[in-house]
C-alpha cells in the first residue's frame, strides 16, 4: 500500500495561565494517509466515494472504540520534543490540542566577575638626600598626587650631590569594585516535551460506536483522557501519559556577587627635572634629561642638583592587584504544573 506526505499549515495559540506566557507559532502538519484518502477527517478526499475507513485505502483496521463513559476521545496523540512555541502537530482535517509535559529544570548561567573599576592607591613614599648614596638625613619629598609637582629644598642643601628612592609602597584609597555578571536561567521554557491530542470523528466505514483514525507513525499512538485521572479504561491500558495545562515558573537564580580581596599597592614612579616647574631643561651646558626613580634602589640624581633650578613629579600611582571570586547564582525551584492530564492509550 502505497503512503504520501503532504503538508498543510497549522496556527496554535496558547496562553499559560498565571504565567502570562502566550506563544503561538506556524506549526506544518503530518498527514499520514493511505493513497490520497484522509483516514478519519469524514470527507471523501480521493474521490471514489467512499470515505474514511469505507475506503480500502484506509480498511477497517483502522477503527478504534470510542472512548468508554467519564473519558474523552479517542485522540490520536504523539509525544515531541517542544521548542516553547510551537502548537499541536495533527494530520490534516484534524483539530488538535496541546497538553505539557518534562518540565525544564532549574539552570542557570555561571557568576563572572569583571575587571576591578574605580580602585586606586596615592604615590608611594619619596625620600631625597643631599649625598649621592641616599645617606645622611633625609627628607620627605612625597607628593600627595599623581601628576603633582615640588621643589623640594633639599638640592639647596648640598648643591651637586643629591640621591633619591622610593621608600613604602603608597596608601590604598579605594579597593573599587569588581562588576558581577550571570545568575539567569539558562533556559526559559517551562516545558521540554508537547502532547499532540488530535480528535478524532465517527466516519464512516467503522462499527457504532468506533471511530476512523489515521495510521499510526513517528510514535502515534490512539487514547482516551481523563482530567480526573483514575484507572485507565480495559483496553486503553497499553501506555499511560500524564500532562498538564499550563505552569507557573517558580524557578530561581541567586544574585551573582563578586568577594573582593583587599588591594595592596605596589610599584610607582617619580621623575626628577634639571628645570623647575616639571619641565624638560633647555639646550646648554647644565640641562640634562630627567631621571625616573622607580623601586627603592638608590638613584644618584646629582647631575640634576648642579644648579638652581629642579623638580620632582609623581607619574602615576602604585599599581593595584585585585583579585575578585564570584559567588551565588545557586539555581532553586521548579515549574509548578498545573491541570494535570491523564492519557490512556492502546
Amino acid at each position: 500500500m502505497a503512503y504520501k506526505r503532504r503538508i498543510g499549515i497549522f496556527v496554535g495559540l496558547f496562553a499559560f495561565l498565571g504565567g502570562c506566557q502566550i506563544v503561538g507559532s506556524l506549526e506544518p502538519e503530518l498527514v499520514l494517509a493511505s493513497g490520497d484518502e484522509v483516514c478519519g477527517d469524514g470527507v471523501d478526499d480521493d474521490g471514489d466515494g467512499l470515505v474514511d475507513c469505507a475506503d480500502p485505502d484506509c480498511g477497517a483496521d483502522l477503527c478504534v472504540p470510542n472512548a468508554p463513559p467519564g473519558w474523552e476521545g479517542p485522540f490520536w496523540v504523539r509525544r515531541s520534543p517542544w521548542d516553547g512555541m510551537s502548537g499541536p502537530s495533527c494530520p490534516a482535517g484534524f483539530t488538535g490540542s496541546a497538553h505539557y509535559m518534562s518540565p525544564v529544570p532549574a539552570a542557570c548561567t555561571p557568576c563572572t566577575c569583571g575587571d576591578v573599576e574605580g580602585a586606586a592607591c596615592s604615590p608611594p613614599k619619596f625620600r631625597c638626600w643631599a649625598s649621592k648614596n641616599c645617606s645622611g638625613d633625609a627628607v620627605n619629598t612625597t607628593i600627595a598626587t599623581v601628576g603633582g609637582c615640588e621643589k623640594p629644598f633639599i638640592f639647596q642643601l648640598n648643591p651637586g650631590a643629591a640621591s633619591c628612592r622610593i621608600i613604602n609602597p603608597g596608601d590604598l584609597l579605594s579597593n573599587g569594585t569588581c562588576p558581577a555578571s550571570g545568575g539567569e536561567l539558562t533556559d526559559p521554557g517551562l516545558f521540554q516535551q508537547i502532547v499532540s491530542a488530535c480528535e478524532l470523528a465517527a466516519g464512516a466505514g467503522c462499527a457504532e460506536g468506533s471511530s476512523c483514525a489515521p495510521p499510526l507513525d513517528d510514535g502515534a499512538r490512539i487514547c482516551v483522557r481523563s482530567s480526573g485521572g483514575g484507572v485507565c479504561p480495559s483496553g486503553w491500558d497499553g501506555e499511560t501519559i500524564t500532562a498538564y495545562t499550563s505552569g507557573q515558573d517558580a524557578r530561581n537564580c541567586g544574585a551573582c556577587t563578586c568577594k573582593q580581596d583587599v588591594g595592596v599597592c605596589e610599584g610607582g614612579t617619580y621623575r626628577i627635572f634639571d628645570a623647575d616647574g616639571c619641565q624638560e631643561a633647555g639646550s646648554g651646558a647644565d640641562a640634562d634629561p630627567p631621571i625616573d626613580v622607580t623601586g627603592s634602589a638608590c638613584a644618584n640624581v646629582s647631575a640634576l642638583a648642579d644648579s638652581g633650578t629642579f623638580s620632582i613629579q609623581a607619574l602615576e600611582a602604585s599599581v593595584l592587584p585585585v583579585t575578585c571570586t564570584a559567588e551565588g547564582g545557586a539555581p532553586s525551584g521548579a515549574v509548578l504544573m498545573e491541570g494535570a492530564v491523564k492519557y490512556c492509550c492502546r
